[in-house]
């Protein structure tokens, strides 16, 4: 730059800034105040207000340049030959706009054109990065410069002058003197002006470059194109409400919303007076698609100090102070606050749905006062404006909307026909933490089932839901809509049927729903899938399977209707066989059957007239070979044994045996079986009813010829054995009771028949003759144990007992003698028989009969007439009524042979007694002392005879009182032994004992109680 004092004024002049610089000077000159004043607010406009905003104060004055030639504007920001250069399109430098540069808040700028300068100070930037500032322009050039100001106020030669500016250090107001530039100077080739500013050496030259921004391009109106040397960012126009600008390879979608107006004339009235005519306002948010934001602050329109933490960029025509760092407060400002909230509502509702959600602010602190005032006012007007838009298109308030946690997208869809105010899922976590910010509550699956209920739908609507469906319990879903197959719909699932995969296209599927319409079959329409199926198995369903259904309660009431209008009279032939088609094609199907279905079916017999399925017997049944041919029975008829198999018709309850009867609660007499009333008399008594009742019908139809095979029946039908169980804790069931008093084997009842292992009642019964298990005769009622059958039917035991025809062998007369005793105490009044059985298994008469009381009797009197005495033979006596033994034969008396004196005898040998005592000892008995003071005193007699009836019989033993005798045998001695030592059953042992036969003592010591031992 030249020296001040080689300036050339005498050039080319265009924009007459002599002119500019007489004025000024003859002001300063007539007010070196004035001087001061100026230098002051330049000062402090470079260093403090516009520090650091060069390159946009630039960026605005290229930019009104474009706006004021009405075409799209390009800056270029350049470092060449350490000069920063910024050129521009648009329109090129006038006087006007000279004179502007040169003063402090006169901007050439006054009409409301949409510009960006209005306060005539922006140029005032450079200052802070040099001090000779140019301007080229197509129309001409000026030039600034701190040197030649100094010059020119020097000449002017007013001390005033001189010492304000030796005050200031020498350093006048640059920009106040224009002077002309070199008219050689030309902005670059397309470019209508650019400014040169030679940059200090302290200026970071980086920093100037790196401040330029993508938001240039969206807050300065006129530009479309910023040039960096490494850089270039261009604005694309799409649409109004959308920007794409490309800053080198990065591309950023901005979606922009306006808002433009007037202020009204009590909002400008406060203005400063140029401003006042500025009145035309606008705002304009921009959210950026592509990224988020940081380190926001509010553009009015080039940027400010006052930060935002929003999603969008704010720009807007706010008034701000004279540093255009801060807003300026004030009613304008105020206003245009609340039209940025508003605007910011347009926004959401402009974007698209899932964006809304995304600039949904943070309900935190903000950033700044006017981020908190913006934050405020654009949450009061998102809580009251319907901008959520639901699963259905529909805008609602966030009071009115509700979200489906982690619900796909199409179930959405779906419940929201429901559902109004359904959102759609939000996508990311900060979607879903903005609606929980709004207050919008989740929808559960249990809110959700109900509202559905409302809902009118086609069957593959519901279809389609069940398989998006997913709860977390089968509760949530208790009152979910289920289509029914017969155009119904039921609210829940529990109960209803669905049916299985290729079930629909079974025919027993809608015959069974044609004839029962209330069936709770679900539609084949909301099953067709898999997981359809399985959601609403698993909230209570059933699958519709043949045995589901013969179980529903709604078959079994229409097949039980069907029963009662047959009692009444009232059934018809062709709804019997409709239904009975029906129940039998589910039966074939595999279906189980319940009982109360096999109860209540209907058939037809072979008349044709319907009939309880458990009164029909199949023809060719086994069963109808052993009945009466003259028995009165309805056999099926032939037109279901030619349709159906038999397996499937006695599924269904069609008899091939016996009929069953079952009663759950059993009262008394009322099946109609023959004989009941003698069963509960005998066996039920005044006692407890069982609990439960099973029993065979139509056992008196059997031809009494026919019962080996009819055993035969029952034998493998395992129902049957089931009523032969006696009930808990009472006598024999009916069946058995019956069957064992009235089914015959040649001619005798089976409780006449003993089984072949029952040796207790051998000679007492015959063998059955019927090759028949053990476990199943005894449970048809043949006899199998003596106690069961003394207890069934004392008398005619004791007839059997005393019949001279039968043959008891005479080792079971005690037991059996036992048996009865024990009757007759039971039984008392019992009448007695006239005969009984002897010891010797003979018949014997009652009146010559006695009772074996004292064992050496046994020697003398015939066995033909005792009765065995067992361990209490007085009470056998007194029960059979007959004398005792000792009683009869009081008189006996030991005799010697020859001479017949009366107990004669001598002392036993030593030899007999101690072997005695040895064998006493042998045998273990607990009162060895007394029975040894009894075997001393015992008397030999070897020929030791007894006097009876005037007859002399040899005896080996004899105890009379406290007396006793022996003939010196073993046999003698070891019966005295036994019976001294209390001990009698081991007679034979102590026998041995006492003759030293080893062999036999040996054989007591073993047991021969073996499975496979001969008894």
């Amino acid at each position: 730059m030249p020296a001040a004092d080689h300036i050339d004024i005498d050039g080319p002049d265009p924009f007459d800034t002599a002119e500019l610089r007489a004025a000024v000077l003859a002001t300063w000159r007539r007010s070196p105040a004035r001087l001061r004043e100026d230098a002051n607010a330049e000062e402090s406009l470079s260093l403090i207000g516009y520090a650091d905003r060069v390159a946009v104060e630039l960026a605005a004055n290229a930019s009104d340049a474009a706006v004021a030639a009405g075409e799209p504007g390009t800056f270029r920001l350049s470092i060449v030959d350490d000069e920063l250069r910024a050129a521009n399109t648009g329109a090129p430098l006038t006087a006007e706009g000279v004179a502007a540069l040169a003063s402090l808040r006169a901007s050439a700028k006054r009409s409301d054109t949409g510009g960006i300068g209005h306060f005539g100070v922006g140029f005032t930037a450079v200052l802070s990065v040099t001090d000779q500032p140019e301007v080229v322009s197509t129309t001409g050039s000026v030039r600034f410069s701190g040197q030649a100001t100094a010059a020119a106020i020097a000449a002017l030669s007013e001390s005033a002058l001189d010492a304000e500016l030796l005050d200031r250090d020498g350093r006048p107001p640059i920009l106040r003197l224009p002077w002309p530039g070199e008219p050689s100077r030309r902005p670059p080739d397309g470019f209508a002006t650019e400014v040169r500013l030679p940059l200090r050496p302290d200026v970071d030259r980086a920093r100037l470059l790196d401040s330029v921004g993508d938001y240039l391009l969206l807050t300065l109106p006129g530009l479309d194109v910023i040039e960096l040397p490494d850089r270039r960012l261009i604005r694309e126009r799409d649409e109004p409400e959308s920007v794409i600008i490309r800053d080198g390879t990065a591309v950023t979608h901005w979606f922009l919303c306006t808002r433009t107006g007037r202020l009204a004339d009590d909002l400008a009235a406060g203005r400063p007076v140029e401003e006042r005519s500025r009145t035309q306002w606008r705002i304009t948010w921009a959210y950026p698609l592509d990224r988020g934001l940081s380190d926001e602050v509010v553009y009015a329109p080039t940027p400010t100090v006052q930060a935002l933490d929003l999603p969008a960029r704010l720009i807007g025509s706010f008034p701000v102070d004279d540093t255009r760092r801060h807003l300026a407060p004030g009613p304008v400002t105020d206003y245009l606050l609340e039209q940025a909230a508003d605007c910011y509502l347009d926004l959401m509702a402009a974007a698209a749905p899932d964006w809304r959600l995304r600039l949904i602010p943070a309900s935190d602190f903000g950033r700044s006062e006017v981020d908190n005032r913006l934050r405020q006012g654009i949450w009061e007007r998102i809580r009251r404006t319907p901008l959520l838009v639901t699963a259905l298109g529909e805008a609602v308030r966030p009071d009115a909307a509700w979200v489906l946690p982690n619900a796909p997208a199409e179930l959405i869809e779906l419940v929201a026909q429901a559902v109004p105010g359904l959102l759609p899922a939000p996508s990311t976590a900060a979607d879903r933490e903005a609606l929980r910010s709004l207050g919008v509550p989740a929808l559960s699956y249990a809110e959700m089932s109900s509202a559905l209920g409302g809902l009118g739908r086609e069957p593959g609507f519901w279809g389609r839901l069940y398989e998006l469906l997913d709860p977390a319990s089968s509760e949530e879903l208790a009152d979910l809509p289920v289509p029914l197959l017969n155009g119904r719909r039921m609210i829940g699932a529990r109960g209803a049927l669905v049916p299985d995969e290729g079930a629909s296209s079974a025919g027993w599927l809608s015959r069974i729903c044609e004839l029962v319409p209330d069936l709770r079959v679900v539609h084949h329409e909301a099953t067709a899938s898999s997981a359809s199926r399985r959601l609403l198995s698993r909230i209570g369903a059933s699958i519709a399977d043949p045995s589901a259904l013969l179980a529903d309660p709604v078959v079994l009431d229409a097949v039980s209707q069907l029963r009662a209008d047959f009692e009444d009279e009232r059934a018809e032939a062709e709804d019997v066989r409709a239904m009975g088609s029906a129940i039998l094609d589910l039966i074939a199907a595999g279906g189980a059957v319940p009982d109360q279905l096999r109860v209540d079916l209907l058939l037809t017999d072979a008349h044709g007239d319907p009939c309880p399925v458990g009164e029909l017997l199949l023809p060719e049944a086994p069963l109808a070979a052993v009945l009466d041919p003259d028995a009165d029975v309805e056999y099926l008829s032939g037109l279901w044994s030619d349709e159906y198999p038999a397996a499937v018709l006695g599924q269904a309850g069609v008899l091939a045996g016996f009929r069953i009867v079952l009663d759950t609660e059993p009262s008394g007499p009322d099946h109609d079986l023959p004989d009941e009333d003698d069963w509960w008399d005998e066996v039920v008594g005044q006692g407890q009813a069982p609990a439960e009742f099973a029993a065979l019908a139509d056992l008196d139809l059997v031809a009494d010829d026919r019962w080996p095979a009819a055993l035969q029946l029952i034998r493998a039908d395992p129902a049957a054995w089931r009523c032969l169980q006696s009930p808990a804790g009472s006598g024999p069931s009916y069946t058995r009771w019956w069957l064992a008093n009235f089914a015959l084997v040649n001619g005798r009842a089976l409780n006449q028949w003993r089984l072949a292992g029952a040796a207790e009642l051998v000679g007492l019964y015959d063998e059955l003759p019927l090759d028949l298990d053990a476990d199943f005769a005894a449970s048809v009622g043949v006899s199998a144990q003596l106690a069961e059958v003394v207890a069934a039917d004392l008398e005619e035991v004791l007839a059997r007992f005393a019949d001279p025809d039968r043959r008891l062998p005479p080792g079971r007369v005690p037991a059996v003698t036992a048996a009865l005793v024990r009757g007759l105490a039971a039984v008392p009044g019992t009448d007695l028989p006239d005969d009984l059985r002897s010891l010797a298994g003979t018949v014997v008469d009652a009146d010559e009969a006695v009772v074996l009381d004292l064992p050496w009797l046994a020697q003398v009197i015939d066995p033909g007439v005792l009765i065995a005495g067992g361990d209490d033979p007085e009470r056998v006596a007194a029960a059979f009524d007959v004398d005792l033994a000792s009683q009869r034969f009081a008189s006996v008396r030991v005799v010697s042979v020859g001479t017949g004196a009366v107990e004669p005898g001598r002392d036993a040998s030593a030899d007999g007694v101690y072997r005695a005592i040895t064998a006493a000892r042998g045998l273990g008995v607990a009162n060895l002392s007394v029975v040894e003071a009894l075997l001393r005193a015992t008397r030999l007699d070897p020929s030791l005879t007894v006097r009876i009836d005037d007859a002399d019989r040899r005896v080996a033993w004899w105890v009379r009182g406290q007396a006793s005798w022996t003939d010196g045998s073993a046999a003698g001695w070891g019966r005295l032994i036994a019976f001294f030592a209390g001990d009698w059953p081991r007679r034979h042992v102590a026998a041995a004992l006492f003759a030293g036969t080893m062999p036999d003592v040996i054989e007591d010591g073993i047991s021969l109680a073996r499975s496979d031992q001969p008894r």
